[in-house]
């Protein structure tokens, strides 16, 4: 059977006069070939959409008389010439990992000279690799330096003209500390400017002419602003950096999917995480497809190895396959690496209930116990919701009974709509505050007198904001001076508040935050070593981006830190406490270890975690 290929208009065109078997059609379809002409049998794909080499490689296996125009041989050869200048890249930034102390990174050393403050010895390791990638990722832990290294290396492009600016992709808490980090490290003010006006106010500003050097905006805003901003990056030339970048490792997710739109439209990109540990092995494509979108570092047949090697449950080779692809990509610093003194775990305080908290406590747990084996066989989806929303229940008695006014997410309202429903508990709730305080409260101000006694600051964490409104009036009413940054504390009054808890001579002498405003990229470190775990939810990357606010580089090299915990005795704190740490024992060999490494994907595990409740 005879083919032939065509290129005209940025497209291909395959043709043939002869009948094709089914199978031949679907492996065409496969490689992106639409039947346009059922009668002369012609198939066309755009350009981006085909890979040559796979195409001329499966006819050649097959035996077909298989041609090609010379459009095309043009563009094969120009593809097999960047294919081998890739793999002349790939050995180099491989050498570059495994041996930087040679004469090239000597001589790259006294080239950096435009700094206002040196860079660490591990910075300069991670800005030698980037230099000769132009698109890497970071995933040294939080508190290494990460974004000094990428500063580094926008000035450089800066100097060369290369770059007009930065454009930044990350959570809200991030921009302020790049607008002061750009200061500290380039000497000059950035004239950051934050996408998070409406977007006729936005509208205006990509339209406009604006001499900043960083562009900052929330994940949200490149779905909401994609088309715009695709016109706007027409306009400069960005180093496109996504901070916090374990945010967009969701395949298909609406943020993930946007964001990989931008990925033709800047030569230089850089991808930054101090939590690479996925859930999933497939949590890294999203990384390289949007640093290299045409080398597929990963690449379609890789991808499906990794998916036979997931269903086998061949979870090493799975976790080899992925490192051995991804290895050349990316640097990494660990805490051991960067000389930082051991955390300690203080053993969890455990507290007696009062009285009002325990019964209600004991309730909700009697109503868990209510549904028996005969009730699964009925409804199991809707039997694991009450279980869910039961213990959601438990976990906000357990940090505040007033919390039970808060409503729990809508999909498992309709396990929790006969909880609360009695009378007597709905008295006790609703008047609680006139009759108790939680226990916690008590020993939460013995271990904060304590220790600002000793002239120590604290960190108190909390997931739900009753409580945090809670521990603020309790606190302030025994003469502590307590500040607190939640998701509604505005961008400007984190910054405040953070340089004025980092100022060891401040008399601010504990803050209490909530982890999702505050786990990610807020340094806490310069003056306390101390934070209290009033509560914890699930989020394990979220627990372990909250113990690096206090552990970290500029600090936690000569002063110990410390963590606490409150809990409830035979209460669903315990079980929280052994599931989330766990998990973060997997995570941290993972983070602590010199190569990427993987752990099974894992859920909440909701039945286990039910099952463990024999309270």
């Amino acid at each position: 059977m005879s083919l032939h290929l065509e290129y005209r208009n940025n497209k291909f065109s395959l043709l043939t006069k002869e009948k094709i078997p089914t199978s031949t059609k679907l492996q065409i379809k496969y490689f992106g070939f639409k039947l346009i002409d059922d009668h002369n049998l012609k198939f066309e794909t755009k350009s981006n959409d085909l890979n040559l080499k796979e195409l001329i490689q499966f006819f050649k296996d097959n035996d077909y008389n298989f041609t090609i125009c010379d459009n095309t041989k043009k563009i094969l050869k120009e593809k097999n010439e960047k294919d081998s200048s890739f793999k002349e890249k790939i050995k180099r930034l491989e050498k570059i990992k495994d041996n930087l102390n040679d004469k090239n990174f000597s001589s790259f050393d006294k080239k950096i000279n435009y700094l206002k403050r040196e860079l660490k010895d591990h910075q300069k390791k991670s800005l030698f690799h980037l230099f000769n990638s132009d698109c890497a990722a970071n995933f040294s832990v939080p508190g290494s330096g990460k974004t000094s290294v990428v500063l580094a290396f926008y000035e450089y492009l800066k100097l060369q003209n290369k770059i007009d600016a930065i454009f930044l992709i990350g959570p809200k808490n991030c921009y302020l500390s790049w607008n002061r980090e750009f200061k500290l490290n380039l000497g000059r003010d950035s004239r950051l400017k934050i996408l998070d006006e409406n977007k006729v106010k936005r509208k205006r500003l990509y339209e406009g002419k604006s001499k900043s050097e960083v562009f900052a905006c929330h994940f949200s805003t490149v779905t909401n602003d994609l088309s715009l901003l695709k016109e706007f990056f027409l306009t400069k030339k960005f180093l496109l950096v996504i901070d916090e970048a374990h945010n967009i490792k969701k395949i298909g997710g609406l943020w993930s999917r946007s964001i990989l739109e931008l990925r033709y439209l800047s030569k230089y990109k850089i991808i930054l995480t101090g939590t690479p540990m996925p859930q999933d092995f497939k949590d890294f494509y999203n990384y390289f497809d949007f640093l290299y979108p045409n080398d597929e570092i990963i690449n379609s047949r890789k991808k499906a190895e990794i998916e036979v090697f997931i269903d086998n449950k061949n979870f090493e080779q799975a976790a080899d396959l992925i490192n051995e692809k991804i290895y050349p990509f990316y640097t990494r610093v660990t805490k051991k690496q960067l000389g930082l003194s051991k955390p300690n775990f203080i053993k969890p305080y455990l507290v007696k209930m009062n009285p009002i908290e325990g019964k209600i406590h004991k309730a909700i747990i009697t109503k868990i116990k209510f549904y028996t084996k005969s009730d699964y066989l009925k409804n199991i989806e809707l039997i694991k919701k009450i279980q869910r929303a039961r213990m959601i229940r438990l976990r906000q008695t357990c940090s505040y009974v007033k919390n039970l006014i808060t409503a729990i997410p809508p999909d498992l309202r309709k396990g929790d709509e006969n909880l609360l429903n009695d009378q007597d508990l709905q008295n006790l709730i609703a008047k609680y505050d006139l009759n108790e305080k939680p226990a916690k409260i008590e020993y939460l101000k013995n271990i904060c007198q304590t220790l600002i006694k000793k002239n120590e600051k604290v960190l108190i964490w909390s997931t739900h904001l009753k409580t945090i409104d809670l521990i603020l009036k309790e606190l302030n009413a025994e003469g502590i001076n307590i500040k607190v940054i939640t998701g509604k504390t505005k961008l400007d009054d984190r910054e405040k508040i953070s340089d004025e808890f980092n100022d060891k001579l401040s008399n601010l002498n504990a803050l209490v935050a909530i982890p999702q405003a505050c786990s990610e990229s807020i340094s806490l470190h310069k003056a306390c070593h101390n934070a209290i775990y009033y509560d914890m939810n699930y989020n394990t990357s979220e627990f372990l981006q909250s113990l690096d606010r206090i552990h970290r580089v500029g600090g936690s090299e000569k002063f110990p830190v410390y963590y606490h915990f409150l809990h409830y005795e035979n209460s669903i704190d315990t079980k929280v406490y052994e599931r989330v740490f766990q998990k973060a024992n997997r995570q941290m060999q993972v983070i602590e270890s010199d190569n990427l490494t993987f752990s099974h994907p894992e859920d909440e595990d909701w039945d286990n975690l039910y099952s463990d409740l024999n309270i």
